[in-house]
């Protein structure tokens, strides 16, 4: 076998057709979409899954009007007043 002169250099100089660029991107381009899609996908089933799966979604009926509150006693109230703001002037 002939040993090659490393100083020469063969460089394709012609358009990339279309059907090699595609040939050459294309699994690229097909793992980028199925990544793409995965998530997208993920995302919904958490979105729906997840809060039914641990009681936090929207219950038929609703829940009971203060359950989820908390009931502060008047005396427990205490108004703050913030001092009066003033713009700079020019």
């Amino acid at each position: 076998m002939k040993d090659r002169d490393p100083k020469r250099t063969f460089v394709y100089r012609g358009q990339l057709p279309g059907w090699l660029a595609l040939l050459l991107l294309g699994p690229l381009l097909l793992v980028f979409f199925s990544v793409a899609l995965a998530l997208v996908a993920g995302g919904l089933v958490a979105a729906g899954l997840l809060p039914l799966l641990f009681g936090r979604g929207s219950r038929r009926g609703g829940s009971p009007p203060g359950e989820n509150t908390i009931e502060l006693d008047p005396s427990q109230y205490r108004h703050v007043e913030a001092p009066p703001r003033h713009l700079p002037e020019d």
